[in-house]
């Protein structure tokens, strides 16, 4: 057993033998810490586990990464898009990198500096600087040394978080927060989101909506929008984005509420499973992820062409 692992164990306690199902947080010689779904950590002592398993990982944990992303495309919908030969191609006005990038298959190239000579054309041609989303660990052969020959830059590593929404939902404590939830993004929510970068392009707005069946959650407070999030859901997965905590409400649980808010409206629309993408530099937020439920399950990284 490891650090993030789930576990199920049988401990010895002066009641009797109970079961103690949850994520471990942290392991030594004496001692093990367990997560469990409500949030809280149970401490036990080594000597007093009878026995224990990790538990195999769920739907949202066994998707293949390149299957994810390609789903994970549908939630947040670029505004053009054009197959490359098994690539996807998609612009965006500039609006975020998903949406302005060419997102990369594993499939072996045959010839790599064409594939790539066709990227930067259609960037180029589009006004945007030639990106590509390439997942860690799924790169096509000999991609990641010609990119670096090639000058291509290199963003810090984003991670892809997954987990089932009934364990989220179980995680999240209730409170007294009321959450606004919305088919569409009014002013308010708008100047919220990304309030540190100031109006939101055309681009963005039409991002933001870009998509069937989506909610917008918030928090209000005298007349003042100070949490947002945005969930959409294709299928059985609900992608949650834009999770954003104006800094002078921050430490009141307002991302969770919206979270949870935005995430209970999925599973009234058949969503059981839910994703996020997080630059893994954010600790705070990885934390707070982890402890509602989410895992890990895989790195992206975008390289860029040189100017």
């Amino acid at each position: 057993m490891r650090a993030g692992d789930v576990v199920t164990l049988r401990v010895r306690t002066a009641a009797g033998p109970t079961d103690l199902v949850g994520t471990l947080v942290a392991a030594s010689a004496t001692q093990m810490s367990v997560r469990r779904r409500d949030g809280s950590v149970v401490v036990v002592d080594v000597e007093n586990v009878e026995a224990g398993r990790v538990v195999p990982p769920g739907p949202a944990q066994r998707i293949g990464a390149h299957e994810l992303h390609t789903l994970m495309v549908q939630g947040w919908r670029p505004l053009e898009t054009a197959d490359c030969d098994g690539w996807l191609l998609r612009a965006s006005g500039g609006f975020t990198g998903r949406a302005n990038s060419a997102l990369v298959a594993p499939d072996p190239v045959e010839d790599l500096p064409a594939r790539l000579e066709t990227v930067r054309r259609w960037y180029d041609e589009r006004g945007l600087p030639p990106k590509l989303q390439v997942v860690v660990g799924s790169e096509p052969p000999g991609l990641d040394a010609l990119l670096a020959d090639g000058g291509w830059g290199t963003a810090s590593p984003t991670w892809v978080m997954t987990a089932e929404i009934a364990h989220v939902l179980r995680a999240a404590a209730p409170g007294d927060v009321e959450v606004q939830l919305d088919e569409h993004p009014d002013d308010a929510w708008l100047a919220a989101y990304r309030n540190d970068e100031g109006p939101l392009s055309p681009a963005a707005v039409q991002v933001l909506t870009n998509h069937p069946d989506v909610v917008f959650a918030s928090v209000r407070e005298a007349g003042t929008c100070v949490a947002v999030a945005r969930v959409a859901v294709d299928g059985r997965w609900a992608g949650l984005f834009a999770v954003e905590v104006l800094d002078t409400h921050r430490r009141r649980g307002l991302a969770q509420a919206v979270t949870a808010a935005a995430l209970k409206w999925a599973v009234g629309r058949g969503a059981r499973r839910t994703y996020l993408q997080v630059v893994n530099t954010n600790a705070t937020a990885i934390a707070l992820w982890e402890r509602l439920g989410f895992r890990h399950h895989h790195d992206y990284i975008y390289r860029t062409a040189p100017t």
